[in-house]
């Protein structure tokens, strides 16, 4: 009896191990080894912005790199129903310090990520940027990419505003209005 069994078990554990074609005539170990394994640094966020004046969009960022030193970043706005992208940015994680730590392990990256989503604006709407005087370069603090009547034009609507760290010292600044995107420029608080 004892030896009926083992000899079942033996049979049931070949059955389980033998290997079935696959549709194509590979065999499933071959087909899986052609399918790319995840390797790398990968990592992706995102969140819902509630914007002034009912205005909903998503904020969706996501990095790819065979290390995390060397993966690029995308931000992305989108409209609210998720589905159209309003906005949408890469950039080597090495050159935005502001966001990434170079040396993160995974964990510690999609950390980085997720707070890269986060809005940086002190105030989300377009007014708090600084005024741009008139017959002046651009604005202080701020490097426009922007015409001045446009830029003033989006502060004055008071419109949603959302900026990132683009930079070692730097935010990107991204004025919404309705599905509409615009980078006006990048602050940088800390030197003109």
């Amino acid at each position: 009896m004892k030896r009926l069994g083992l000899a079942l078990l033996a049979l049931a554990m070949a059955a389980c191990s033998r290997q079935t074609p696959a549709p194509d005539g590979q065999t499933n170990a071959a087909s899986q080894a052609a399918i790319p394994a995840t390797t790398g640094c990968n990592a992706n966020a995102s969140h819902d912005w509630s914007a002034v004046g009912s205005q909903y969009y998503m904020i969706e960022a996501e990095a790819h790199g065979p290390t995390c030193r060397e993966a690029v970043a995308t931000i992305r706005i989108m409209a609210h129903d998720g589905q159209t992208v309003l906005f949408e940015r890469s950039y080597p994680v090495a050159e935005v310090p502001l966001a990434f730590n170079p040396n993160s392990d995974q964990t510690g990256f999609r950390s980085d990520l997720e707070e890269w989503t986060a809005n940086a604006a002190d105030t989300p709407t377009a007014d708090w940027l600084p005024a741009w005087p008139s017959g002046a370069d651009h604005p202080p603090f701020f490097h426009p990419r922007v015409a001045r009547a446009q830029y003033e034009s989006f502060r004055g609507a008071q419109g949603p505003l959302f900026c990132y760290p683009d930079g070692a010292e730097s935010n990107a600044c991204v004025a919404m209005s309705g599905d509409h995107a615009t980078l006006l420029g990048s602050r940088t608080p800390e030197r003109e």
